[in-house]
């Protein structure tokens, strides 16, 4: 995962790593197909997106800590310009509606890891 203001929704069929979603910035505006692969899905989209441009952090990363049977532990961090912003961890429990990035995207990222662990 990507730009902090990426509300992922679900992973693209044809491709493993990337998500349809919306941003936080423009609820409800469509995302074009080309910026959603190379800047939502990506990150560091400060050259090429006004909105990641006015954002504190230009991307996230996650790291999936543990796997504690009712939960997973995902550790994250926000970046500007690939050095640290802030660091920390969250615990991702069931599949509840969060409308925050930072949730959205470490509960999209717990969704993937569960995933490919039962295949």
């Amino acid at each position: 995962m990507a730009c902090p203001l990426f509300l992922p929704s679900s992973p693209l069929a044809d491709f493993e790593d990337l998500y349809t979603g919306a941003c936080a910035a423009q609820p409800g505006s469509l995302i074009p197909s080309d910026t959603l692969r190379h800047c939502c899905n990506a990150g560091y989209a400060l050259a090429s997106c006004e909105h990641a441009a006015k954002s504190e952090a230009d991307a996230y990363r996650f790291l999936i800590k543990s796997n504690l049977g009712g939960g997973v532990e995902v550790a994250w961090s926000s970046e500007r310009d690939h050095h640290p912003v802030a660091v920390g961890k969250l615990l991702v429990i069931g599949s509840a509606a969060v409308d925050d990035p930072l949730q959205r995207q470490a509960r999209a990222c717990a969704a993937a890891y569960l995933q490919q662990k039962r295949s």
